[in-house]
């Protein structure tokens, strides 16, 4: 829907703008034009970046890194810039769900970025993370998922200003799409002449049609809003309620368990084995981070106005 407004680009999903934050230190010299070529070859040549994606030739890359300022944010954002000047689209954008729980990665490299958050009930957002194999450890994994991603966004909302992080419904967005696109919108500081072609997202050459993407290719509607009510049993909807219930609950989410329902305890045990390894993986970046603020004297922030 971002990518249908006519002043703004937002290629499907990348996968290079965090691994290149983590290993900035990694880079040479940016200050070398050499350097920033070699950053675009690792991006053209690095497995699994998705590159194609932005729609630009080895070349156009390279020679759009080539001319930036001497930053990783600057090069990060000059790959996306050039990819939406090729749309003659003065704004670009990214979108990967990942990137709630990288908010230093993109807030180091983009400081000036806005941040559209997307959140679903959870049973409606777990139920189709097990659908379409998103949740390699089946329900504890994919509420351990959700839990976290959404305590990092209420973090980040706090930190921010209104003017930076806007949080959207999905439950809204499909009730009164066209309320809720005008105040994105409004929060972008995009032309609201654009609403409509956002609301007709489905008729764009570029949408996906194969699954798990079906519903993309279609107008919004509320089809997928409640299937979690056939796909999770009454376990499950105990388990998430006993988990997530108190973020439930500030984020307006009425808890479904039927009464006498109860969590399965291996499940449980199983979640706390999850967030205990994902809370090492964690203490471990941090403290990677920390080494770099003493090792990595460069500054990473773009130094481009495109990124706004």
């Amino acid at each position: 829907m971002l990518n249908s407004h006519p002043e703004l680009a937002i290629p499907h999903e990348t996968y290079f703008v965090v691994p290149a934050w983590r290993r900035r230190d990694a880079f040479g010299d940016l200050t070398e034009e050499a350097e920033r070529r070699a950053v675009a070859r690792w991006i053209v040549e690095t497995p699994k970046t998705r590159y194609p994606r932005l729609a630009l030739t080895e070349d156009e890359l390279s020679d759009a890194l080539a001319a930036a300022p001497p930053t990783i944010g600057s090069l990060m954002a000059a790959a996306f810039a050039a990819s939406a000047a090729k749309q003659d689209k003065p704004r670009w954008g990214d979108k990967r769900p990942s990137y709630i729980t990288n908010m230093n990665a993109v807030f180091g490299l983009f400081p000036n970025a806005q941040f559209v958050n997307i959140i679903r009930d959870p049973r409606g957002a777990i139920s189709s993370m097990k659908r379409i194999g998103w949740s390699w450890g089946g329900l504890p994994s994919a509420t351990e998922m959700w839990t976290r991603s959404i305590e990092s966004g209420d973090t980040w909302r706090r930190r921010l200003g209104p003017d930076q992080f806007m949080n959207v419904y999905y439950e809204d967005l499909v009730t009164s799409p066209e309320a809720v696109v005008a105040q994105l919108v409004a929060f972008l500081g995009l032309d609201p002449a654009g609403v409509e072609a956002m609301l007709h997202h489905h008729e764009a050459k570029d949408i996906p049609t194969g699954t798990p993407f079906t519903e993309v290719a279609k107008p919004v509607n509320t089809d997928a809003m409640r299937t979690w009510e056939k796909e999770l049993t009454a376990e499950d909807l105990a388990f998430i309620d006993h988990v997530a219930g108190p973020i439930m609950a500030r984020h307006g989410y009425e808890p479904a368990a039927p009464v006498g329902a109860a969590p399965d305890a291996e499940k449980l045990r199983k979640l706390r084995k999850i967030r205990s390894r994902r809370t090492g993986e964690i203490r471990k970046r941090q403290a990677v981070e920390l080494k770099r603020k003493f090792t990595y004297r460069h500054p990473a922030a773009s130094r481009l106005h495109l990124d706004d």
